[in-house]
């Protein structure tokens, strides 16, 4: 139903989001226990990494060239804002310090969307995915960046490490580390160590992010603004010094990338689910094709602007015209709406024709 592909838009808040780095190749992915998951940082998957470094693959990286970056997932939660970083410590090491970022988008970033993605085929461990865009600057499908890796930085065995704060639902920080070997840089460290540590927060112990558009302090001389930040993305966390103007001659050839507009790529066979509320799995090496969730969309509850009771669990409150949210134990949180939606009686809908059926 479509009224059902527009409800997925907005349960964000029901379950953890549900993204991976595929590419480079992560530590974890495919044949060593526990696999890398698409949950966020937090208990039992601590920081760094997912507390996971199994290395299956290694990535060649050549300073001073791009790097493919590409993502799985099923709950995309809008976008947000991701940072690209470096250790060379291994284990990957626990003290953030450690990590050097080299490159920041600020929204965008792994997706620019309304909200939740369509479903599309899982990957072959079961990990939810939704359509690929195939390029850096499409709209409604998952995006891939050629990150820009500095011509001076270290040769040798590293760890590169993509950090993503999503933009709505539950404030939360998703991390994906890959093994690299790179070559064609520097045998000195002294640029390296000039670069601004990673950003970290929504974790035990870091501040915790707002709504939005998370403009990240401290992001460094390269990167991108992509979608302008939200006022007030900062949370408890450290507010950042008006929005970045990163050194343009930092920014790699992104190859072919089609405008703003243009469609995504088609996707594998979509699933069919009777429900678009995002559902946290476990992928196990082997698994077996998840089954469709079978459950019906929640009815609309019922709530008050400043988030207060509400019933029954799950359902998707109104909020003031501008704002929703999920109805949790009886209460909601409320969230900003995404630009060119609305909500009316417990639906999110586009300002925009229907989606099509699939």
């Amino acid at each position: 139903m479509i009224s059902n592909v527009l409800t997925a838009t907005a349960l964000l808040g029901l379950a953890n989001g549900h993204m991976i780095m595929n590419t480079p190749y992560p530590y974890n992915f495919h044949k060593s226990s526990p696999l890398l998951q698409v949950n966020p940082l937090g208990e039992g998957f601590p920081f760094p990494c997912q507390g996971v470094s199994t290395i299956e693959e290694t990535t060649s990286i050549t300073a001073g060239q791009p790097q493919l970056v590409k993502f799985t997932g099923g709950a995309q939660h809008g976008g947000g804002s991701c940072q690209f970083s470096l250790t060379y410590e291994y284990p990957p090491p626990a003290d953030k310090s450690k990590w050097k970022t080299i490159y920041t988008l600020i929204g965008g970033c792994p997706v620019s969307a309304a909200g939740n993605l369509p479903a599309a085929s899982p990957d072959q461990d079961g990990r939810a995915n939704s359509p690929q865009c195939g390029s850096d600057s499409g709209v409604e499908c998952i995006r891939q960046f050629n990150i820009p890796i500095p011509k001076d930085i270290p040769n040798g065995n590293a760890t590169f490490a993509w950090t993503w704060l999503n933009k709505m639902g539950n404030r939360e920080i998703y991390m994906s580390c890959a093994p690299v070997s790179i070559t064609g840089g520097s045998d000195d460290a002294a640029f390296f160590d000039a670069l601004p540590q990673m950003f970290v927060a929504n974790i035990p112990g870091e501040c915790t992010t707002g709504n939005g558009v998370m403009n990240i302090p401290n992001p460094g001389q390269f990167g991108k603004v992509l979608e302008q930040p939200t006022p007030g993305s900062e949370g408890s966390c450290p507010k950042a010094d008006g929005i970045p103007t990163f050194d343009g001659a930092a920014n790699p050839p992104s190859g072919p990338s089609p405008n703003p507009g243009d469609k995504p790529q088609a996707p594998p066979a979509p699933a069919q689910p009777t429900t678009f509320a995002t559902i946290t799995t476990t992928a196990t090496p082997p698994a077996p094709a998840p089954a469709a969730p079978t459950t019906d969309s929640p009815s609309p509850g019922s709530g008050s602007v400043g988030g207060g009771t509400c019933s029954p669990g799950g359902a998707i409150v109104c909020i003031g015209g501008t704002h929703f949210g999920i109805c949790d134990h009886g209460h909601t949180v409320p969230q900003p709406l995404a630009p060119g939606t609305t909500c009316s009686g417990g639906v999110i809908s586009r300002r925009r024709a229907p989606l099509p059926l699939f």
